[in-house]
């Protein structure tokens, strides 16, 4: 049975943000920095015991009183539906998961639930918000995590980068589409750099070794957790401020990104490659 821990406080004009994908790393601390800011979050996990984890944490920094935690798997719409109950004024996709491996023998499972999370499930859940700002008509905002990994294709991470230049597109493409019919809806896109969450290693651990490129597995992997150790920040301040301003801006700006010479080397990489 779904978890809950609801607070009934009443918060005035300040925000009420969903976060999916919230358990930790950069979804956890953006709300925790909401939260600060004034604003109320529900924060939203894919498991039913990360909601006793979520909460420990919050009472801990003594921010439970203007924070919800619940179970909201996006993959299911019976979770999905759970919006409907809510009155939430931004609506951030943070959740995701990321495979590793060769595009030449990726299993397809892999492949399928990269996307299934990463994409359609995120994509459904967007469809549901804004239809029911539309019937409401309320206004709304909608904020979506991408990821620097769209717009450089790194090798033996195909499928996760696939996913996020999915979102870079779809997310470009709604916002345009949305411009023709109202004001109300807003979109943000998000394209951090590389953090070391952990996120990414478990990429480079889940990855199954490649018959192709028997000879050179365990060099890939180790070139891998170089790259990611020498590039990645460990703070995650930089990023988690400019979701924050993205969530609170009312501007015209559509994507926000950190750290900036991450971003500076991607357009780059795309421009000559």
């Amino acid at each position: 049975m779904t978890s809950f821990f609801i607070s009934h406080n009443n918060i005035g004009d300040n925000m009420k943000i969903l976060i999916t994908g919230s358990t930790s790393g950069i979804g956890f601390e953006t709300g925790v920095e909401l939260i600060k800011k004034g604003h109320f979050v529900y924060f939203t996990v894919h498991r039913e015991q990360q909601v006793k984890t979520v909460v420990e944490k919050l009472k801990k920094q003594n921010l439970l009183d203007r924070a919800s935690v619940f179970q909201l798997d996006i993959t299911k719409e019976e979770d999905r539906k759970l919006i409907y109950d809510l009155k939430i004024d931004c609506l951030f996709c943070n959740a995701s998961v990321g495979y590793g491996g060769s595009i030449l023998d990726i299993p397809m499972d892999s492949l399928e639930k990269n996307f299934e999370v990463n994409v359609f499930s995120n994509i459904k859940l967007i469809q549901m918000y804004c239809g029911h700002l539309f019937l409401t008509q309320e206004k709304g905002k909608v904020v979506v995590m991408s990821s620097i990994a769209g717009i450089i294709p790194i090798p033996f991470l195909g499928s996760y980068c696939a996913t996020k230049a999915s979102l870079i597109s779809l997310t470009t493409c709604l916002r345009k589409e949305l411009k023709l019919i109202t004001s109300d809806i807003q979109v943000k896109l998000i394209e951090p750099g590389i953090f070391n969450t952990g996120f990414n290693e478990v990429m480079i651990e889940n990855k199954k070794k490649s018959i192709y490129f028997e000879k050179m597995n365990d060099q890939i992997t180790r070139r891998e957790e170089k790259l990611f150790h020498l590039i990645g920040h460990n703070q995650l301040n930089s990023i988690t401020s400019k979701i924050t301003k993205a969530i609170e801006s009312d501007s015209n700006r559509f994507i926000y990104s950190a750290p900036f010479f991450q971003k500076l080397g991607a357009k780059l990489y795309s421009f000559w490659h």
